[in-house]
């Protein structure tokens, strides 16, 4: 069947910068109440016959693009699985493998994230930085690479997360530490404290609050929960980041006219595939034909 290319312009995806940061992530309860606000139906069901273990389900060979499933998680456009889908199913950025342990991580960002949980109808997924996981040093320059790697990805940051500020080198002269923050349970080389602070809501483009001026200070996105401060950094870290992906809407215009969404390896640009004949705009006409 003939793949029906889509002008750029209709369906790319959009890539505003983004902040991720993790801190030192010990074993604690996720923020259930948080993650289930969000529609946790996470995915469709597998549609192959050797769905089931760890790993991932076998290509189905009418349908190579079909969801697959790791773990817990379905995978499926605009992700597509290494080693299971071919790269048409998906952007280059949504590639995800599968580990023996059945844990979905990106394929392509310069550290790994590990994606806890998808949303596909709000076009969003919870992650976590898991090269920060072992790094029990609070080593700040490790912490500011995994704050900066994101920026270049086509994530959003959700407003739905809320901000956790991470205070160090602070000047606190004679007074108290406030009791808004919280000393995070580790040290730096020289001794120095670090603090942890739960501001308001993620602000796109900027801050909700502003964050004290007598600290250096680094920024984490952390999907928050009702009752929480800066005291419970470690569940909040280990719930993760909400993050979103814009699609445009291209496809399920496709799929609702009956075709299926694939990516145009070369350029990286959505294509409805499935049309019968011709191709003009991004759908199918009732008669299989593109539009």
């Amino acid at each position: 069947m003939p793949a029906c290319p889509v002008p750029a312009a209709a369906a790319a995806l959009l890539c505003p910068s983004m902040l991720l940061l993790a801190l030192l992530l010990l074993a604690s309860s996720t923020p259930a109440a948080a993650v289930a606000a969000l529609n946790t139906n996470t995915s469709t069901p597998c549609a192959a016959a050797s769905c089931g273990g760890n790993r991932t389900v076998a290509r189905n060979t009418s349908n190579p693009c079909a969801p697959a499933l790791c773990g817990s998680l379905s995978i499926a456009y605009p992700f597509w699985l290494a080693g299971t889908h071919p790269p048409e199913c998906g952007y280059k950025a949504f590639q995800v493998i599968c580990d023996s342990q059945g844990n979905v991580s990106l394929a392509n960002s310069f550290l790994m994230y590990q994606i806890l949980d998808i949303f596909y109808p709000s076009n969003s997924f919870r992650a976590i930085n898991i090269d920060l996981m072992s790094n029990y040093t609070c080593d700040l320059g490790i912490f500011f690479n995994a704050s900066s790697d994101l920026g270049l990805s086509p994530f959003n940051i959700s407003s739905k997360n809320q901000e956790l500020f991470v205070l160090y080198s602070c000047d606190l002269g004679r007074r108290r530490v406030p009791p808004s923050w919280t000393r995070v349970a580790c040290s730096t080389p020289d001794d120095s404290p670090v603090f942890a602070l739960l501001g308001k809501e993620y602000a796109p483009g900027g801050t909700g609050m502003p964050p004290p001026m007598n600290c250096s200070v680094m920024m984490i996105p952390v999907l928050g929960y009702d009752g929480a401060t800066g005291a419970d950094y470690q569940r909040l870290l280990k719930g993760g980041s909400l993050l979103e992906y814009t699609d445009a809407g291209a496809c399920k215009a496709c799929t609702d006219t009956g075709g299926q969404c694939r990516v145009d390896v070369s350029e990286d640009a959505f294509q409805c595939y499935g049309c019968t004949d011709g191709s003009r705009w991004f759908v199918c006409s009732e008669a299989g034909e593109f539009v």
